[in-house]
């Protein structure tokens, strides 16, 4: 037999969806975070690349560098919302 459980407080039930909006939203910012890196990286690539005609070696580094500074910045979120808990 399957045992249900009820939840006697609606303020548990309340902050149990709470924490987990909270971590959609944190999840989402992450992921927003790093695309959005990348992206300039790309970009910042695309232009160097137009302007001094040196294609693919701008999009290459650029877009490395923005891969690092996309986890590095996811690094220092985590490590900031692991302190904060």
């Amino acid at each position: 037999m399957k045992e249900r459980r009820q939840h006697t407080n609606s303020s548990g039930s309340s902050l149990n969806r709470m924490e987990l909006m909270n971590l959609i939203v944190i999840t989402g910012s992450l992921g927003l975070t790093l695309f959005v890196c990348i992206l300039i990286g790309v970009f910042l690539g695309r232009m160097i690349d137009d302007f001094f005609a040196t294609s693919p070696w701008g999009i290459i580094i650029f877009s490395l560098l923005g891969t690092v500074s996309g986890f590095w910045s996811l690094y220092k979120k985590t490590i900031e919302y692991m302190n904060h808990q």
